[in-house]
Order: C-alpha cells, then sequence, then structure tokens
C-alpha cells in the first residue's frame, strides 16, 4: 500500500507546483507592476523539471526498496516457517536399495477429515513398471508423493526394501529416486549443465552417452549449438517437448533405482511419443517405475496397473487382463481410444 500511494503523491506533488507556478507567475505577468517578464515565467516552467526530476528518481528508488522488502519479508517468512514433519532424530540412513515398494493399508489426507487415499496396499518387486491410471482426483499424485516422501502416511506403512519411509533419513532416500513430472524446472544455463544436475561429476562424454542411450542424441544436437545451447529460466527457448527429452537424460544419468513419471509425455507429440516409449523401455529396464498418465499408451506393458477411484484401489492387473474383466479400466481404455 505504501508503495502504492508513494509514487503518485511526488507526481501529485510536482503538478501542484506547476499549476502554483502557471497561475501565481501569470498573475504576475499579467499585473506588470513588479516586471516580471513572460520569459521569466517560461524559465521557471523548465527549471521546474530539472529540481523535480532528482526527486523523481530518488522517489523510484525508494520505492523499488519498499517492493524489495517486501519481497524479502515473505521469502524470510516461508524460509523461517518450520516443515509440517522433520525426519526422526532415530532416522537411518537408507542403503543402496534394490527398489522394493510396499504399500500397507496406506490412508492419507492432506487436511485432517478429507481423505484423498484409504486403505491402499499393493507390492511392487524390484524391476517392475507399476502404472498408475484413473480420473483426475483419484489420488494417483498423492501415491508417488508417499513414495517420495514428500508427505508422510496418515495411516499405514509405506516401506523401501523394508524400510518404513518415516525411519530413514530423507536426504538418503532421494539420492535413489529420479522424477519427471509433466511440467519440470530447467534452469540459466546449457543443456549439459541441466543434464547435469543428478550427477554434477559426470563427464560430456557420459551425458552424450545417456542421450544416445535415449535415442534422443540427435534431436538435441539438431538444436542451434546443441548440447552447448544457452537456455533461459524454466528452459525459455525449448519446446515442451524437448523440455521432456532434457528430463529424461536427466534421470537416465543419475541412474535412480526407483523411477517415479508424473504424465511424464504429456507434453510430447505422438511421433516423439514413440521414440519416448522405447526409451523408457531402456529407462525402467532395471528399475522400479511408477507411471502415471492419462495417455494409456504408456501403460500398455506395465508389470501391474493399479486402477484407482476416489482415493480406492479398485482394480489391478496387467493391460490384457484387466481388459478381459471389462471393469473400470476397460471404460477408461474405451474413452482413450475414442479420443485418439
Amino acid at each position: 500500500r505504501t508503495a502504492g500511494l508513494f509514487l503518485p503523491l511526488i507526481d501529485l506533488n510536482s503538478q501542484a507546483f506547476v499549476s502554483a507556478l502557471l497561475v501565481i507567475g501569470a498573475w504576475r505577468v499579467l499585473r506588470g507592476e513588479d516586471a516580471m517578464s513572460v520569459g521569466n515565467l517560461i524559465q521557471f516552467f523548465f527549471l521546474t523539471s530539472n529540481f523535480f526530476s532528482p526527486i523523481q528518481i530518488l522517489g523510484n528508488m525508494y520505492n523499488a526498496a519498499l517492493t524489495a522488502m517486501a519481497g524479502a519479508e515473505r521469502v524470510f517468512a516461508l524460509l523461517d516457517s518450520r516443515p509440517d514433519w522433520e525426519d526422526s532424530p532415530t532416522a537411518v540412513r537408507l542403503p543402496p536399495i534394490e527398489g522394493r515398494v510396499e504399500f500397507r493399508g496406506v490412508g492419507f489426507a492432506y487436511e485432517p477429515g478429507r481423505p484423498v487415499l484409504e486403505d491402499i496396499s499393493f507390492t511392487a518387486l524390484p524391476g517392475e513398471t507399476i502404472a498408475l491410471v484413473g480420473h483426475t482426483g483419484s489420488g494417483k499424485t498423492s501415491i508417488i508423493n508417499l513414495i517420495a516422501k514428500f508427505y508422510l502416511p496418515s495411516e499405514g506403512e509405506v516401506l523401501i526394501d523394508g524400510y518404513d519411509v518415516r525411519q530413514v533419513q530423507t536426504e538418503s532416500l532421494h539420492r535413489q529416486l529420479g522424477i519427471v513430472l509433466q511440467q519440470n524446472f530447467l534452469f540459466t544455463g546449457t543443456l549439459l549443465d541441466n543434464i547435469r544436475i543428478g550427477r554434477p561429476e559426470a563427464t560430456d562424454e557420459e551425458v552424450r552417452r545417456a542421450a544416445e542411450e535415449l535415442d534422443c542424441l540427435d534431436l538435441l544436437e539438431m538444436l542451434p549449438g546443441g548440447l552447448q545451447m544457452e537456455v533461459g529460466e524454466r528452459g525459455l527457448g525449448l519446446s515442451l517437448g524437448q523440455r521432456q527429452l532434457v528430463c529424461f537424460c536427466r534421470a537416465l544419468l543419475a541412474d535412480p533405482r526407483i523411477l517415479i513419471l508424473d504424465e511424464a509425455t504429456s507434453s510430447v507429440d505422438t511421433l516423439t511419443e514413440l521414440r519416448i516409449q522405447r526409451a523408457l523401455a531402456r529407462l525402467t529396464e532395471h528399475r522400479t517405475s511408477f507411471i502415471v498418465a492419462h495417455r494409456l499408451s504408456t501403460v500398455r506393458h506395465a508389470s501391474q496397473v493399479l486402477v484407482l477411484d476416489q482415493g480406492r484401489l479398485v482394480e489391478r492387473g496387467t493391460h490384457d487382463s484387466l481388459l478381459r474383466d471389462k471393469g473400470v479400466y476397460a471404460g477408461l481404455y474405451a474413452q482413450f481410444i475414442r479420443a485418439e
């Protein structure tokens, strides 16, 4: 509010001064008694801008300082706020994992009394690909948030290789996770720098090898400057599909044991998606993978398909078995085929 009032008041002050100058100066010129000439009036009029210009500059600087202080207060208020939960003092460091993920009667609510997951139980064996399918709001993203320990379950247990996520150090879990979201963040810098975020010590040759393994090296090298291309914050200068390819390379280079793909191909055109499907097969080959997708073409070869509806697990099985059952998944797949 102060910043909104300050500059208009300074401008009003200068305009009021000019108005008073013109009124009083014109009155004295017209009277002609004190020998004030029209030239003197014009001279005073133009000197006014020289007088108020530094004041206006100081006002702008003060206004910018007020805005910066208000922004800093919000930032530090966020930094000083305590998290909803912290690692237990007895939490252990998670050793190198195989990738077994187990949910035992898990329930979860972002707000007390409004559960978004109820009694979710399943087991993902090392190397399996688990597809999470359901309408918007069915709880798919909540499940991957619990696997990544962004939130803790309200009920039940989430186990990673037999370790309850409540009893492991979060940092040690995140170092063995790879996540590719629908909207990924790219930082200002080269494509090489953005791909190396998960493994800063990786060499240029290792980055190129990861892109080549995903069959997208040629697409990245076609860009101006190739892998040395400078991109802006949030990937400015790249299409949505190209940003996703960079994030796929980032995930492969980090070599995680558990891989999470949340609508990762939604920004990729159909032709690129065909290449991505082959890349995903290599990316998920020896990793426990969780795929959230509305485009059901990406989940046909999943080891398990978990169908969620209003926070409950209503069906599970392979793509073919669920189609034969003609249940919820079969209806979703029929809608997908018609849309395609």
